[in-house]
C-alpha cells in the first residue's frame, strides 16, 4: 500500500511540473533525429560526426522512438516518469533486504517526496533513468550476503552508456564491498571472484563503447568531458545541492553512522557524485539535476533515521506517533523551501514562460529565413532542434569536432573563430530586450568583435512579461 501510495504521489508531483522540458533534452533529440534520418552521428546534417551528447543509449531508445514515428522529446520524458515510479518501488522492493522493512516503507515514500525528483523525470535528460540503474545495482551488492552477482553486474554495465561517470560509481562500490574481503583469508577467494565478476563485466562495456566511440568519432571522451570537467568553481555544484537539500543530507550522514557491514555500500554512489562535483561546470543543473541519481539512495540513508524514531514511539506504544512522524519527514520534503513543490513550479513555470518562449519566438522568426541560413547560437537546443534542419554553429564549440583538438576554448578565441565561420544570423542572449547586455562571456565576446560591424539587429525574441531573457537576432 505504501508503495502504490508513493508511486501515486510521484505521478502527481510529475502532473504539475509536466510543462517542463530542460533545453539541454533538446541536444540528445538534435542528434537522435539526425541519426533516425538516416543523417549519422552528427550535429548538422551533411557535417562532420561529433559527439555532443554524453548519454548514448539514451540517444540510442529516442532514435528509435523517432523511427518508429513517435516524439524522441516525448520518449524521454516517459523514461524519466517511469524510471521514477520504478526508483520508488525499487526502494522498497530491495531496500527491505538492506535496511529492513520499516526503513524500507519510509524511503519508498521518501523517494518520492522530492519535487526536483519529479522535475527531473519530467525534463527530457537521462537523470531518472541513471538513478534507476544505480538504486538497482547498488541496492544488490549492499544485501547482507551480497547479492546475485551477474544479475548486479549487467545491471552496472549499463552505467557507462548512460553518463560518463558510470565507471566511477562501479569502481567505488565494487571496491568498497569487495576489498575488505579480500584481507580475510576465509572471504578471500570469493572477494576476489565477485569483484572481478561485479567490476569486469561494467569495464567489458565500457570498453565496448570506447571501441565504438572510437571507430565512429575518433576519440575516447564525449565533448562534455572536455567542456566540463575541472571548468567549474570549487564547490558551486555541491553548495547548491546542500542548501536546498540540507535535512535528508543531514539524516543521511546519521543513517550512514547507524547502518553496519554491506549494508553501508548505500552512501558509496553518493561519495563519488560528492568528489565529482568538486570543480565541474555548474550547468543543467536547476534544483540539483547532477546528484538526482543518488536521491533514492540518499533518500534510504534518512528513512534509517527516521525509521528509528518511528521504532523508539512503537515500543513505547505510540504508533499512530511514528506513523506521524514518517509522514512529517515526507512533508517537509514537499514543502520544505527551497525545494519545496511551489518553489520548483514556479521556477520551471517562469523558465517555460520566458526562456523557452524566447527560445520559440526565436524559432519562428528563423523559419522565416531560407532553409539555407546559417546561424550561431549559445543555447544550443531547442533553437537548433527545432529551426527547420537549419546549419548551426555552437557558440561553445560544445557540438563540434574542433573540441577534441584544442580543449576548452577561451571566450575570445570562440568570439573569433564564430566569425570566422561567417553564419548568416547571430542569436545572442541578453538581459536586457533594448540594448545588448550578455550573458555569457563569449556572447559577450562575439558582440564585440570586430567582425560584427558586418551584422544588423533584425529581431528581439523575448519570453513573458517581467523576462530578463531575451535573444538577439543579427543578421549579415
Amino acid at each position: 500500500m505504501v508503495v502504490g501510495v508513493s508511486a501515486a504521489l510521484h505521478l502527481a508531483l510529475c502532473w504539475v511540473l509536466r510543462g517542463f522540458l530542460t533545453d539541454d533534452a533538446w541536444i540528445s533529440v538534435r542528434y537522435a533525429e539526425n541519426l533516425a534520418a538516416g543523417d549519422g552521428f552528427v550535429w548538422n546534417p551533411g557535417g562532420p560526426r561529433v559527439e555532443g551528447f554524453s548519454n548514448p543509449l539514451l540517444v540510442a531508445l529516442e532514435a528509435l522512438a523517432d523511427a518508429a514515428g513517435w516524439s524522441a522529446p516525448s520518449a524521454a520524458r516517459v523514461l524519466g516518469v517511469v524510471s521514477g515510479v520504478a526508483c520508488v518501488a525499487l526502494v522498497y522492493g530491495k531496500g527491505r533486504h538492506v535496511v529492513g522493512e520499516q526503513a524500507a516503507m519510509i524511503a519508498s515514500f521518501l523517494t518520492a517526496c522530492s519535487a526536483p525528483f519529479a522535475l527531473w523525470a519530467v525534463g527530457g535528460l537521462e537523470t531518472l533513468l541513471v538513478a534507476l540503474v544505480v538504486t538497482a545495482g547498488t541496492l544488490e551488492v549492499a544485501r547482507r550476503d551480497g547479492g546475485r552477482v551477474l544479475w548486479a553486474a549487467a545491471v552496472f554495465a549499463l552505467l557507462p552508456w548512460l553518463r560518463p561517470e558510470g565507471l566511477a560509481v562501479v569502481a567505488v562500490v565494487v571496491a568498497a564491498g569487495e576489498v575488505p574481503g579480500l584481507f580475510r583469508a576465509a572471504t578471500r577467494r570469493r572477494a576476489l571472484t565477485r569483484g572481478l565478476v561485479l567490476g569486469g563485466i561494467p569495464l567489458c562495456s565500457q570498453l565496448l563503447l570506447e571501441g565504438l566511440r572510437l571507430g565512429v568519432y575518433g576519440h575516447l571522451l564525449p565533448n562534455s568531458v572536455l567542456y566540463k570537467s575541472g571548468a567549474g568553481d570549487g564547490f558551486t555544484v555541491l553548495s547548491r545541492f546542500v542548501g536546498q537539500a540540507w535535512l535528508p543530507m543531514v539524516l543521511a550522514v546519521v543513517g550512514v553512522v547507524l547502518l553496519t557491514g554491506r549494508a553501508r555500500l548505500v552512501a558509496a554512489p553518493a561519495v563519488v557524485y560528492v568528489l565529482g562535483s568538486i570543480g565541474t561546470l555548474d550547468s543543467a543543473n536547476a534544483f540539483s539535476r547532477f546528484f538526482m541519481p543518488v536521491w533514492p539512495l540518499l533518500a534510504l540513508l534518512s528513512a534509517v533515521v527516521v525509521g528509528c524514531g518511528a521504532t523508539w514511539l512503537v515500543r513505547r506504544g505510540r504508533g499512530a506517533w511514528a506513523i506521524t512522524l514518517a509522514v512529517a519527514a515526507g512533508l517537509l520534503l514537499i514543502g520544505l523551501p527551497p525545494a519545496d513543490v511551489r518553489t520548483v513550479h514556479d521556477a520551471q513555470q517562469r523558465y517555460m514562460d520566458c526562456r523557452v518562449g524566447a527560445r520559440e519566438s526565436a524559432v519562428d522568426w528563423l523559419r522565416t529565413t531560407p532553409p539555407s541560413t546559417s546561424f550561431a547560437i549559445s543555447d544550443a537546443g531547442l533553437v537548433p532542434a527545432r529551426a527547420g534542419g537549419r546549419f548551426v554553429v555552437d557558440n561553445f564549440f560544445l557540438n563540434e569536432p574542433l573540441i577534441q583538438e584544442t580543449g576548452r576554448i577561451p571566450s575570445r578565441e570562440r568570439a573569433d573563430l564564430v566569425h570566422r565561420r561567417a553564419p548568416d544570423v547571430l542569436v545572442l542572449s541578453s538581459r536586457d530586450a533594448e540594448e545588448f547586455a550578455g550573458y555569457y562571456p563569449t556572447e559577450r565576446a562575439i558582440h564585440d568583435h570586430p567582425g560584427m560591424s558586418d551584422y544588423r539587429l533584425a529581431h528581439v525574441a523575448s519570453g513573458g512579461d517581467g523576462c530578463t531573457y531575451h535573444l538577439m537576432l543579427f543578421r549579415r
